[in-house]
C-alpha cells in the first residue's frame, strides 16, 4: 500500500488532484487502489538465483535420464570431459557420474585402466525467459513535468525455460567399437509465475513440482486453481 500512496503523491505534485484535472486524478487513484496490491520483487544475494540454477540442473538431470547406461553396466568407465563447454559443467559431469555408479560402473582416471571411453558433449545448456504484460504502459507527463504516471498492471504472466541437449557417447578401449552410440538427449524444465491485478503470484512449472515434492513448500503467494494446475501439469514439457 505505501506504493499506491507514493503514486497519489505523484499525482498530487503533477497537479491532478487540483482544479479542473481533479476527476481525472481521482479516477487515476481509483484504478491505482485496485490494481495497485502488493507486490514482491524478488531479489538474489547470488550471481544467479536459485530457480535459474533449478533450471539448469533438472534439463540436465531430464536429459541424462532419457540415455541408457545399461550397455556399459559393471565396467570400467573412463569419462574424457575436454568436449563438455557449458554452463555448469561441474554439476553436469557428476551427474553423469552418478548414473554409472548406479549401475556399478568403476571410474578410472587414466584411459589404459578402462574398459571403456566415454566422451560428453553439450549442444545447448541455458535459460530463456518469456513475459507477458497486459495494462497500461508508463505513461510520462508533458515537459516540464520530470513526474510519469506509473505502470497499472492488470495481468502479468512470465515464463522462464532450461533446456539441456547433451550427448554421451562410449566405445570399446582395445577395439575401439561403439558400446553407446544412441544419440543425442533433449530436454527441458520450465517455471510459471502468473499474476492478475498485482494481487500476488501463482507460481507453476516442472521446478515448482519439483520444490514442493522436495521440501513441501510452495512459492505461491495465491492457492494455484485447480484447473490451471492440471493444465500446467498436461502441457509440461517432459
Amino acid at each position: 500500500m505505501a506504493g499506491i500512496v507514493s503514486r497519489a503523491a505523484t499525482l498530487r505534485a503533477a497537479g491532478l488532484l487540483h482544479g479542473p484535472k481533479r476527476s481525472i486524478g481521482c479516477t487515476l487513484i481509483g484504478l491505482l487502489l485496485l490494481l495497485g496490491g502488493c507486490a514482491t520483487i524478488k531479489e538474489s544475494d547470488t550471481a544467479r538465483t536459485g530457480i535459474e540454477q533449478l533450471l539448469i540442473s533438472t534439463a540436465v538431470d531430464r536429459a541424462l535420464d532419457k540415455i541408457d547406461f545399461a550397455p556399459v553396466r559393471g565396467t570400467k568407465v573412463c569419462l574424457d570431459e575436454k568436449h563438455l563447454d557449458c554452463v555448469d559443467k561441474e554439476y553436469v559431469l557428476v551427474a553423469l557420474h552418478h548414473r554409472l555408479l548406479a549401475q556399478g560402473c568403476t571410474l578410472c582416471e587414466k584411459a589404459e585402466d578402462a574398459d571403456v571411453l566415454m566422451e560428453i558433449s553439450s549442444g545447448g545448456v541455458g535459460t530463456d525467459r518469456q513475459d507477458l504484460f497486459v495494462g497500461v504502459p508508463e505513461i510520462p507527463l508533458a515537459p516540464p513535468s520530470p513526474i510519469a504516471i506509473p505502470k497499472l498492471s492488470l495481468f502479468n504472466r512470465s515464463k522462464a525455460m532450461g533446456t539441456a541437449k547433451l550427448l554421451v557417447v562410449a566405445y570399446d578401449n582395445k577395439s575401439k567399437r561403439p558400446v553407446m552410440n544412441s544419440g543425442y538427449a533433449l530436454a527441458r524444465s520450465d517455471f510459471k509465475n502468473v499474476s492478475i491485478l498485482a494481487a500476488g503470484g501463482i507460481q507453476s512449472g516442472s521446478v515448482e513440482r519439483e520444490l514442493v515434492a522436495a521440501t513441501g513448500e510452495r512459492s505461491s503467494t495465491l492457492e494455484t486453481p485447480k484447473a490451471f494446475a492440471s493444465r500446467d501439469t498436461a502441457t509440461t514439457v517432459k
